[in-house]
């Protein structure tokens, strides 16, 4: 594996093999700081995956999720243990609202996938406003209670 940080351009030229090691692999992207230009030295990868429910099996349901990181790093010859992957297919909203607005697209299988996603996962600042508020909300309730048992 490589010790140096390998450019986001050869990532995506070394992704066009992914298919034959994660035949149901439909969208890999790239998010986090890496995809925003703020990684530091140890910052790991932090990649999007999109499945193809047809191609994918019950066996790599229940084991080959375990591999991914392994097998993304083999084929774009980065450090396993250095890669996160998150699954599009099961994350929550916000994770798949960072994703398509901070993402950087290294492999699709279907043209405009990734394009097809972010239109259908960007969320309005008014309901991220409104989510936040929320949050806000339940910390100070929080807070309140932790303050009355101490």
């Amino acid at each position: 594996m490589l010790e140096t940080s390998p450019d986001i351009e050869n990532i995506k030229k070394l992704a066009q093999k992914l298919p034959e090691k994660i035949p149901y692999l439909k969208m890999l992207v790239l998010f986090g700081s890496r995809a925003t230009g703020n990684a530091g030295n140890n910052s790991d990868w932090d990649f999007a995956v999109l499945y193809d429910n047809k191609q994918d099996n019950d066996d790599t349901k229940a084991w080959g999720r375990f591999d991914l990181p392994m097998l993304i790093g083999e084929v774009l010859d980065i450090n396993p243990e250095k890669i996160d992957v998150v699954e599009l297919n099961h994350c929550s909203w916000l994770i798949s609202h960072f994703v398509a607005r901070d993402g950087i697209l290294i492999f699709e299988k279907d043209p405009y996938g990734f394009e097809y996603f972010r239109l259908t996962s960007l969320k309005p600042e008014s309901e991220l406003k409104k989510f936040r508020e929320e949050q806000h909300k339940l910390i100070a309730i929080d807070l309140n209670n932790w303050s009355k048992s101490t």
